[in-house]
Protein backbone atom coordinates (compact mmCIF):
# COMPACT_ATOMS: atom_id res chain seq x y z
CA UNK A 1 0.00 0.00 0.00
CA UNK A 2 3.09 2.32 0.66
CA UNK A 3 4.10 1.79 -2.96
CA UNK A 4 0.39 2.56 -4.36
CA UNK A 5 0.75 5.67 -2.10
CA UNK A 6 4.20 6.94 -3.95
CA UNK A 7 2.51 5.85 -7.40
CA UNK A 8 -0.62 7.91 -6.62
CA UNK A 9 1.08 11.12 -5.30
CA UNK A 10 3.46 11.48 -8.10
CA UNK A 11 0.00 12.88 -9.56
CA UNK A 12 -0.94 15.81 -6.90
CA UNK A 13 -4.15 16.59 -8.33
CA UNK A 14 -5.84 12.94 -8.22
CA UNK A 15 -3.98 12.71 -4.61
CA UNK A 16 -5.89 15.40 -3.08
CA UNK A 17 -9.52 15.49 -5.11
CA UNK A 18 -9.32 11.57 -6.14
CA UNK A 19 -11.51 9.49 -3.93
CA UNK A 20 -10.14 5.85 -3.53
CA UNK A 21 -12.28 2.97 -2.43
CA UNK A 22 -10.34 -0.20 -1.30
CA UNK A 23 -12.48 -3.32 -1.16
CA UNK A 24 -10.33 -6.37 0.41
CA UNK A 25 -10.26 -9.75 -1.96
CA UNK A 26 -9.81 -13.07 -1.53
CA UNK A 27 -6.07 -12.60 -1.04
CA UNK A 28 -5.66 -9.56 0.70
CA UNK A 29 -4.88 -9.16 4.27
CA UNK A 30 -7.63 -9.69 7.46
CA UNK A 31 -10.20 -12.15 8.26
CA UNK A 32 -10.08 -14.28 4.47
CA UNK A 33 -12.45 -17.01 3.88
CA UNK A 34 -15.68 -15.75 5.09
CA UNK A 35 -18.39 -13.40 3.56
CA UNK A 36 -18.92 -10.54 4.24
CA UNK A 37 -15.31 -9.65 4.59
CA UNK A 38 -14.94 -6.32 6.74
CA UNK A 39 -12.38 -4.14 5.35
CA UNK A 40 -8.25 -4.18 5.08
CA UNK A 41 -7.07 -3.37 8.35
CA UNK A 42 -5.62 0.34 9.24
CA UNK A 43 -2.17 -1.37 10.12
CA UNK A 44 -1.91 -1.96 6.71
CA UNK A 45 -3.07 1.16 4.98
CA UNK A 46 -1.56 3.50 7.88
CA UNK A 47 1.01 5.17 5.04
CA UNK A 48 -1.54 4.90 1.75
CA UNK A 49 -4.13 6.96 4.51
CA UNK A 50 -0.91 9.64 5.17
CA UNK A 51 -0.38 10.31 2.10
CA UNK A 52 -3.52 10.35 0.09
CA UNK A 53 -6.54 12.29 1.04
CA UNK A 54 -9.53 10.67 0.08
CA UNK A 55 -9.23 7.04 1.03
CA UNK A 56 -12.38 5.03 2.53
CA UNK A 57 -11.77 1.12 3.38
CA UNK A 58 -15.04 -0.50 2.73
CA UNK A 59 -16.25 -4.51 3.10
CA UNK A 60 -16.87 -7.06 0.69
CA UNK A 61 -19.71 -6.65 -0.42
CA UNK A 62 -19.38 -3.36 -0.89
CA UNK A 63 -22.58 -1.24 -2.00
CA UNK A 64 -22.51 2.67 -3.07
CA UNK A 65 -25.54 4.66 -4.60
CA UNK A 66 -24.77 7.42 -6.94
CA UNK A 67 -28.10 9.43 -7.43
CA UNK A 68 -30.76 7.08 -7.80
CA UNK A 69 -28.30 4.12 -9.07
CA UNK A 70 -27.47 1.35 -6.66
CA UNK A 71 -23.79 -0.30 -7.43
CA UNK A 72 -22.71 -3.50 -5.79
CA UNK A 73 -18.76 -4.20 -6.01
CA UNK A 74 -17.64 -7.94 -5.23
CA UNK A 75 -14.09 -9.42 -5.16
CA UNK A 76 -13.82 -12.55 -4.99
CA UNK A 77 -12.86 -15.73 -7.45
CA UNK A 78 -16.61 -16.40 -8.81
CA UNK A 79 -16.65 -18.21 -12.20
CA UNK A 80 -13.41 -20.60 -11.33
CA UNK A 81 -15.52 -21.28 -7.39
CA UNK A 82 -18.81 -22.22 -9.52
CA UNK A 83 -17.10 -24.18 -11.87
CA UNK A 84 -15.22 -26.26 -9.19
CA UNK A 85 -18.74 -26.88 -6.91
CA UNK A 86 -20.47 -27.79 -10.19
CA UNK A 87 -22.85 -31.49 -10.73
CA UNK A 88 -22.39 -31.30 -14.20
CA UNK A 89 -19.03 -30.30 -16.30
CA UNK A 90 -19.50 -27.50 -18.76
CA UNK A 91 -18.82 -28.50 -21.79
CA UNK A 92 -15.69 -26.77 -23.88
CA UNK A 93 -17.38 -23.29 -23.32
CA UNK A 94 -15.51 -19.69 -23.36
CA UNK A 95 -14.74 -17.94 -20.70
CA UNK A 96 -17.17 -15.44 -21.25
CA UNK A 97 -19.92 -18.07 -21.78
CA UNK A 98 -19.09 -19.54 -18.53
CA UNK A 99 -19.08 -15.61 -16.72
CA UNK A 100 -22.40 -15.31 -18.12
CA UNK A 101 -23.82 -18.57 -16.77
CA UNK A 102 -21.79 -17.43 -13.23
CA UNK A 103 -23.83 -14.07 -13.05
CA UNK A 104 -27.40 -15.01 -14.06
CA UNK A 105 -26.88 -17.83 -11.27
CA UNK A 106 -26.14 -15.28 -9.04
CA UNK A 107 -28.85 -13.01 -10.47
CA UNK A 108 -31.01 -15.82 -10.15
CA UNK A 109 -30.89 -16.81 -6.47
CA UNK A 110 -30.41 -13.24 -5.50
CA UNK A 111 -27.59 -13.82 -3.69
CA UNK A 112 -23.74 -13.14 -3.75
CA UNK A 113 -22.46 -16.49 -2.42
CA UNK A 114 -24.92 -19.51 -4.11
CA UNK A 115 -22.55 -22.41 -3.10
CA UNK A 116 -22.48 -25.07 -0.05
CA UNK A 117 -21.33 -23.43 3.22
CA UNK A 118 -18.26 -25.63 3.39
CA UNK A 119 -17.29 -24.26 -0.26
CA UNK A 120 -17.91 -20.79 0.51
CA UNK A 121 -19.16 -19.85 4.78
CA UNK A 122 -20.81 -17.40 5.55
CA UNK A 123 -21.29 -15.08 8.62
CA UNK A 124 -25.06 -15.45 9.27
CA UNK A 125 -25.40 -12.21 11.30
CA UNK A 126 -24.34 -10.14 8.07
CA UNK A 127 -25.64 -12.93 5.17
CA UNK A 128 -28.39 -9.88 3.99
CA UNK A 129 -25.47 -8.10 2.96
CA UNK A 130 -25.16 -10.53 0.47
CA UNK A 131 -28.02 -10.53 -0.59
CA UNK A 132 -28.92 -9.19 -4.23
CA UNK A 133 -33.01 -8.76 -4.60
CA UNK A 134 -34.27 -6.25 -5.80
CA UNK A 135 -31.90 -6.01 -8.16
CA UNK A 136 -29.11 -3.70 -8.30
CA UNK A 137 -28.32 -1.24 -11.24
CA UNK A 138 -24.85 -2.57 -11.48
CA UNK A 139 -23.05 -5.87 -9.80
CA UNK A 140 -19.52 -4.96 -10.24
CA UNK A 141 -17.55 -8.38 -10.07
CA UNK A 142 -13.56 -8.10 -9.28
CA UNK A 143 -13.06 -11.57 -11.17
CA UNK A 144 -9.86 -13.47 -11.82
CA UNK A 145 -11.07 -14.26 -15.56
CA UNK A 146 -11.25 -11.77 -18.23
CA UNK A 147 -13.19 -8.60 -19.01
CA UNK A 148 -16.97 -8.78 -19.75
CA UNK A 149 -20.08 -7.01 -19.61
CA UNK A 150 -23.45 -8.48 -19.41
CA UNK A 151 -27.00 -6.67 -18.99
CA UNK A 152 -29.03 -9.09 -17.67
CA UNK A 153 -32.58 -8.31 -16.33
CA UNK A 154 -31.80 -4.64 -16.34
CA UNK A 155 -28.78 -5.38 -14.13
CA UNK A 156 -25.69 -4.52 -15.46
CA UNK A 157 -23.01 -7.00 -14.68
CA UNK A 158 -19.28 -5.84 -15.77
CA UNK A 159 -15.62 -7.70 -14.68
CA UNK A 160 -12.75 -5.40 -14.85
CA UNK A 161 -10.70 -8.01 -15.32
CA UNK A 162 -7.13 -9.17 -13.90
CA UNK A 163 -5.42 -5.85 -13.66
CA UNK A 164 -1.80 -7.70 -13.86
CA UNK A 165 -3.04 -9.23 -17.65
CA UNK A 166 -2.32 -5.83 -19.90
CA UNK A 167 -3.86 -3.59 -17.17
CA UNK A 168 -7.31 -4.04 -17.95
CA UNK A 169 -9.82 -1.89 -16.63
CA UNK A 170 -13.54 -0.65 -16.77
CA UNK A 171 -14.85 2.90 -17.16
CA UNK A 172 -18.74 2.66 -16.10
CA UNK A 173 -21.05 5.66 -16.21
CA UNK A 174 -24.07 5.06 -14.19
CA UNK A 175 -26.19 7.46 -16.41
CA UNK A 176 -25.01 7.21 -19.95
CA UNK A 177 -27.37 7.73 -22.90
CA UNK A 178 -31.28 8.12 -23.19
CA UNK A 179 -33.49 7.10 -25.68
CA UNK A 180 -37.10 7.69 -25.61
CA UNK A 181 -38.13 7.23 -21.36
CA UNK A 182 -35.30 5.22 -20.60
CA UNK A 183 -31.59 6.23 -19.66
CA UNK A 184 -29.00 3.55 -19.78
CA UNK A 185 -25.70 2.97 -18.56
CA UNK A 186 -22.47 3.52 -20.62
CA UNK A 187 -19.41 0.82 -20.02
CA UNK A 188 -16.36 0.95 -22.01
CA UNK A 189 -13.90 -1.66 -21.23
CA UNK A 190 -10.36 -0.83 -21.78
CA UNK A 191 -6.39 -1.84 -22.05
CA UNK A 192 -3.37 0.22 -21.54
CA UNK A 193 -1.26 -0.51 -23.94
Amino acid sequence: FEDLANVICKFPNVANEGRFVLIPGPNDPGITGILPRGPIPNYFTAALRSKVKNVMLASNPCRMRFFTKEIVFFRDNLVSKMRRNCLIEPRQESTGQLSSHAIKTVLDQGHLSPLPLSTSPIYWQHDHALRLYPFPDALICGDRVEQYFENYAECDAINPGPFSNGFNFVVYRPVGETSGSQTKSDVELCEVP
